[in-house]
This record gives structure tokens, sequence and C-alpha cells, in this order.
């Protein structure tokens, strides 16, 4: 709940954020169970969708990767998603460092049968922007067997 309350456009909400993103770590240090961390990151990527400006990005989003991808709730993909798109879309330059690591653990989740298709359509569309603009990247990135995977899901979206 605290992920949609992040979510409210509600300008005092911002400079709470800091004390939200305390509490929100003390989670993730903890240890806690997978589905509290996946709960954690959605409520992060709410905060860095809706205002990602008042966020420390350049610590929060390489610890927000990491425990990527989500385990338990799957729910919360395509709020995680959309946030990294919005980032990249915004040519985030936080975001675009983690692309060697995004990139191939988005291909994987194109394969994971937990993920839904609304997500998965939003995975491919960021694989087909971070593919035309940072296409060595991506190749020095991932495994064969993902360039394969990364190949048939675009292609299957330019209707080859």
């Amino acid at each position: 709940s605290s992920g949609i309350n992040a979510e409210l456009p509600l300008r005092p909400g911002a400079p709470r954020y800091p004390e939200i993103l305390g509490i929100l770590s003390t989670f993730l240090k903890q240890d806690g169970d997978r589905r509290t961390i996946d709960n954690v990151l959605g409520a992060v990527a709410r905060m860095m969708k809706t205002n990602p400006g008042s966020l420390p990005l350049d610590t929060i989003f390489p610890t927000f990767v990491k425990w990527l991808p989500l385990q338990e709730d799957y729910e919360e993909n395509i709020t995680v998603y959309s946030s990294i798109y919005g980032l990249l879309s915004s040519n985030c330059q936080v975001a675009i460092e983690q692309l060697p690591t995004l990139i191939p653990l988005m291909i994987t989740q194109l394969t994971n049968k937990k993920v839904d298709d609304e997500t998965k359509a939003k995975l491919t569309e960021i694989l087909q922007g971070v593919t035309s603009q940072y296409q060595d990247l991506t190749l020095k990135s991932i495994t064969s067997d993902q360039a394969e995977i990364l190949k048939q899901a675009l292609a299957h979206v330019n209707g080859s």
C-alpha cells in the first residue's frame, strides 16, 4: 500500500520520499521474504514514475536493478518495467548505465511463463528502443541464446 500512496500526485508527498525510502530500504536489508521485496520494488518504481526528480536515482536505481527480476509478486512487473521505460525515455544517465544488466534480465523475462502478456509487451517495447539506440551495447550484453529470443520478440512486434 505504500507504493500506491507514493503514486498519488500530491505535491506534499514528494518531500517525504527520503523518509519513505528509508523505511522501504529496511525491508531490503532485513532479507525479508520475496513478496515483501517485490512490493518494495513496486513502491520504489511508483516513486520513480511519479516524481523521479525528488529521488537520489544515482544511489537508488542500481540497488533497485540488483533486486530484479521480481520473483513472487508478478503484478508489480508492469509498474517496475514502466518506470524503467520512463527513465530510459527521458535519457536518464543512471538508467542507461544499468543497461548491461537490464538488457539480459528483460530478455530472460520474455520467456518467463509467470510474466503476463502486458508486461512482455512493455519489455519488448523497451528492448526495441534500447536495441535501436544502443545496438553495440546490447550485443555485448547478451548471450547468443538471448540474442535469438530478442530477435524473435522484435520480429513478432514488427510483424515478420
